[in-house]
């Protein structure tokens, strides 16, 4: 999802933890692997803590984040996990 801000296209990234509440959201003007890879570490410095398990969309950016910072984490990228 993207929003407009001063004609210029943004992308929306956003955190949602398992009861569905919405954790953080951030906009950035890419949606490339280093774009993932600030979400991921900003999320992993606010909440202290890695996750068992992420799911995402099936963007190939998230991939190369979750590779490079938490390989450990179980990634979900099915449309229903």
């Amino acid at each position: 999802m993207f929003v407009k801000i001063h004609g210029e296209q943004h992308y929306r990234w956003q955190a949602v933890d398992q009861d569905g509440e919405v954790v953080d959201v951030f906009l950035q003007k890419r949606r490339d692997g280093k774009a993932a890879k600030r979400f991921f570490k900003r999320l992993l410095r606010k909440h202290r803590g890695e996750p068992r398990k992420i799911v995402t969309d099936k963007l190939r950016s998230y991939e190369v984040a979750h590779r490079e910072l938490i390989p450990e984490t179980i990634h979900d990228p099915s449309q229903y996990a």
